[in-house]
């Protein structure tokens, strides 16, 4: 009786470095200052984006102005697919 892995295909990690570097076209290298905005709540989303290097903190703000921190993002993290 074969065993329960036999014959099943070998899954690959996925590589984002290797991706990014074979991707044809639809991908440009940004830096942004700290603290700089990258998109705002409502915005319609148009891109996905990878995070070399540095942080990104994803928040939310109410009606009433309060600011809420939902997300601390690293170096590795994609985000804007939401």
């Amino acid at each position: 009786m074969p065993s329960a892995g036999a014959g099943a295909k070998k899954q690959r990690q996925f590589d984002p470095k290797a991706f990014l570097t074979f991707v044809n076209g639809g991908r440009k290298i940004i830096a942004f200052r700290k603290k700089q905005t990258i998109f705002a709540q409502g915005d319609s989303s148009d891109a996905v984006f990878y995070i070399q290097e540095g942080k990104v903190k994803l928040s939310v703000v109410a009606k009433s102005g309060k600011e809420a921190t939902i997300a601390i993002l690293n170096a590795g993290d994609f985000f804007g697919q939401g």
